[in-house]
């Protein structure tokens, strides 16, 4: 049963709502418990909580193809198969589209917002836009998509595995009688002429690059003149040390296959900006259908109004402030491996 509203001070509740945005942690990431007496707010308690969302990357490819050690003793291959088969991971896997219903996979991707806004930007920065590379292909999702919304796709992916690799690309592609091309190949080093393609769409994938620099330097080279670069939910963090400790040791796939990483926002620019892009979006993680996945606003509005802060707020503030609040705080956290996207556009006269 809800706890009747007490009946709070306009003083008290500001001072409540002011102590819940100066707070540097998210609303997923702890528990408050807010005494009745404006003197005692200061003594607000923090415990750490699970995160708001988590997903796998869903692509293959690039550090995906990180060969077995004794540290980390197994493929990406095998360490979906693990996921697909512990049902603490069913959503995880789900929401990540690596299940092993490859069909069901692209059909989700397909309607998701994600998708729907992807387009939208290309619609926006690249209107007559045909040919299209996709980079690491994974297992086919946005290959397909894209294809299916009648793009010429090219996608490159290094892993040959039927099951999240170049053979489950070939399987969604023949299932649907659908064209693309199919190649073998690292970001580095891509076997493609100057100026071929008129967007390239990387999702989650430059955060794996070996060299971060010379990849997005290999993505300006094959774009075509006032081609688009739309790089999408890659993870962001503060330092290579303490935050991308924090992210890597969070992520259940790098434990068992030791293939993931992240750069820093200044990485990030700092290679757009050498390669010669000219950088027009940098999309925040709580800005976008494109990062909020799996998450929609409503699903966020939701979770913060049942999380036990979000109940304690409720009780002197209307619901809309307390939302509010909880969005504030999630666009201004700093949590390691946060998702963000960019848009990046080749200049018309391109001197390189």
């Amino acid at each position: 049963m809800r706890r009747p509203s007490k009946n709070h001070s306009a003083v008290y509740k500001a001072k409540v709502a002011l102590a819940a945005i100066k707070s540097e942690q998210t609303l997923a990431e702890f528990e408050w418990k807010v005494k009745a007496h404006p003197k005692q707010i200061a003594q607000l308690k923090i415990q750490p909580r699970r995160r708001v969302a988590h997903t796998l990357d869903g692509v293959s490819g690039l550090r995906m193809d990180k060969k077995p050690s004794r540290q980390f003793p197994h493929t990406w291959e095998e360490t979906i198969d693990i996921l697909r088969r512990e049902p603490l991971h069913k959503q995880l896997i789900f929401d990540a589209y690596l299940t092993s219903d490859l069909e069901g996979n692209c059909a989700r991707f397909k309607a998701s917002e994600e998708f729907k806004e992807s387009m939208r930007l290309i619609s926006a920065y690249c209107p007559n836009a045909r040919d299209l590379l996709d980079i690491p292909g994974g297992n086919g999702i946005a290959t397909r998509a894209f294809a299916t919304a009648g793009f010429k796709v090219t996608t490159v992916e290094p892993n040959p595995s039927a099951s999240v690799g170049r053979g489950a690309i070939r399987q969604v592609l023949d299932s649907a009688s659908i064209d693309a091309t199919i190649v073998d190949a690292f970001g580095e080093n891509l076997p493609f002429e100057e100026g071929c393609f008129d967007v390239v769409y990387v999702r989650q994938g430059l955060h794996h690059a070996y060299d971060l620099s010379r990849t997005v330097r290999e993505y300006f080279r094959v774009l075509r003149p006032g081609g688009m670069l739309l790089a999408c939910r890659e993870h962001v963090v503060d330092d290579h040390e303490g935050s991308l400790k924090a992210f890597l040791d969070s992520q259940v796939d790098h434990q068992l296959y030791g293939g993931e990483n992240a750069f820093t926002l200044d990485e990030y620019r700092g290679a757009f900006r050498e390669a010669g892009f000219s950088l027009r979006e940098e999309i925040p993680p709580y800005d976008s259908p494109i990062n909020l996945h799996p998450n929609t606003q409503d699903t966020l509005a939701r979770k913060i109004l049942a999380s036990r802060q979000g109940r304690v707020l409720e009780t002197f503030l209307p619901r809309g402030w307390v939302v509010r609040i909880g969005m504030w705080r999630l666009r201004h956290s700093r949590r390691p491996g946060r998702a963000y996207s960019f848009v990046a556009l080749k200049p018309l006269h391109s001197g390189r």
